[in-house]
């Protein structure tokens, strides 16, 4: 388990490095120190740890257990919780957030490893468990998903294989996995057996080909596969089935490489980006869009079609559609307008934008729309990724840039980042180095128009 990242949320410098030190000799790299929670969940979606060893108690302000509620509301990373002295009202707040752990000071070198260990090897497991029973109600779950335990029979189904099978999960669970596949693939039952003892032993994934008939009345050809799942000791506890569906990531022509292109530049996009038919029905979403939905409980996917659940906003979106595909038919790109989605139960608010498709030579394509989602709770932040992976910028240069751009001064982003201002300034030149600008007001204006926030103009067939 030696080589996970480990963020330590500590209040108390000395007690910070004390730990810092004893999981350094434990094998594990802690990659940074937060002194309170904002600072800690700041630091987890700039860092993405492996995990989180929490200090309950903060000093003032937000705790420890408000802090990982907020994280692990947005972030799949698992908590560990530790605390000198807990009252039966903390534990049962601590519990809410299901913690992976929790660690009672003062505490051995031993506790803290049997606690880390079991928490990353829980987290692993969980990948396919929980997070596929999640899964079943993602907007993003577009494939069929069967996995099995130990001795390969089925502990999960998601609503997508029940409808491609043409079961439900009651009769799906428990059985051997191989009868499954024997009955679906039309092979002897002893072929199928054998062939989930390989991927079982962890030999490698193996494809399963079926023919599924499209709209057209065509045949085609799908490639289903069969993958062990392994634990975070590399053990296989499992293996999962997944049923490919015919649907295509932007359009039903083919997946050309050059769209496949494009859908991975979507998901590198920092803004929600949808791709959807008149009738609301998604034909693409990227990754960040798949995040808000997943938090927002404002808006939803249901049997593929995108939803507000205020039925009032509902009928706004449909309007705002029907507006954009009606310019879209006449070569115009300006977005139709916008609205704000309010999540029951929360404050929190996503910004709706609808943009036409301008038209091509397909005429199908007259009938899609291009939507944005903005998080309209906080500011539109410059993609981490982007600062340092397409302009080589050092994760404290693009932590300056990040924070100057959100509209903080020099002397102010250098307090942030706790350095000096002579250092900030050395920095900034840096950056200005590797971007190729050498006024500040220029470095700002293309961080905040540039790619990492720069809004796709989507046109079929060409890309752009």
């Amino acid at each position: 388990m030696a080589g996970e990242q480990i963020l330590v949320v500590e209040d108390q410098r000395a007690v910070a490095g004390a730990l810092k030190m004893r999981l350094r000799g434990l094998g594990y790299d802690v990659t940074a120190i937060a002194k309170d929670g904002f600072e800690a969940i700041e630091k987890a979606a700039e860092l993405h740890p492996d995990l989180i060893l929490m200090d309950v108690r903060l000093g003032e302000g937000m705790d420890g257990i408000e802090a990982a509620q907020r994280i692990r509301s947005t972030l799949d990373i698992p908590v560990i919780y530790i605390s000198a002295h807990v009252d039966q009202k903390l534990l049962e707040r601590a519990r809410a957030t299901h913690p992976a752990g929790f660690i009672n000071k003062p505490f051995t070198t031993k506790d803290l490893l049997t606690a880390i260990d079991l928490a990353l090897h829980g987290h692993a497991r969980s990948t396919v468990g929980e997070r596929a029973a999640e899964a079943a109600n993602d907007p993003s779950a577009a494939d069929g998903l069967v996995t099995t335990d130990g001795e390969g029979r089925i502990s999960f189904a998601n609503r997508i294989a029940e409808g491609l099978l043409g079961t439900n999960r009651r009769q799906l669970i428990d059985r051997p996995l191989s009868e499954l596949i024997a009955g679906f693939y039309d092979m002897p039952v002893v072929e199928a057996e054998e062939l989930v003892l390989r991927v079982l032993r962890g030999d490698g994934e193996e494809h399963l080909g079926r023919s599924t008939t499209q709209r057209t009345g065509a045949q085609r050809q799908q490639r289903d596969v069969l993958t062990p799942l392994f634990d975070a000791r590399g053990h296989t506890y499992g293996v999962a089935l997944k049923l490919v569906t015919s649907l295509k990531p932007i359009t039903d022509r083919g997946g050309s490489g050059n769209e496949l292109a494009f859908a991975q530049a979507l998901d590198t996009m920092p803004n929600g980006i949808l791709i959807i038919s008149a009738d609301l029905r998604i034909h693409h979403m990227n990754r960040c869009a798949r995040e808000i939905l997943a938090r927002n409980r404002g808006l939803e996917c249901r049997n593929g079609l995108f939803a507000v659940q205020d039925k009032l906003l509902e009928q706004r979106l449909r309007e705002l559609v029907r507006g954009a595909i009606t310019r879209g038919r006449q070569d115009q790109t300006d977005a139709t307008g916008a609205m704000f989605v309010r999540a029951p139960l929360s404050r929190e608010h996503v910004e709706l934008i609808v943009a036409p498709v301008p038209s091509s030579t397909c005429e199908e394509q007259h009938t899609r729309v291009l939507i944005y989602l903005f998080d309209a709770n906080s500011p539109r932040q410059v993609s981490h990724d982007i600062l340092t992976g397409l302009y080589g910028l050092t994760q404290t240069e693009a932590k300056l840039v990040q924070l100057m751009s959100n509209g903080m001064t020099l002397d102010e982003a250098a307090q942030e980042l706790e350095i000096s201002v002579n250092t900030a300034r050395t920095h900034l030149k840096h950056v200005f180095h590797k971007t190729g600008i050498n006024r500040q007001a220029e470095l700002i204006h293309r961080i905040g128009c540039g790619p990492a926030s720069l809004l796709i103009r989507y046109v079929p067939g060409v890309q752009a």
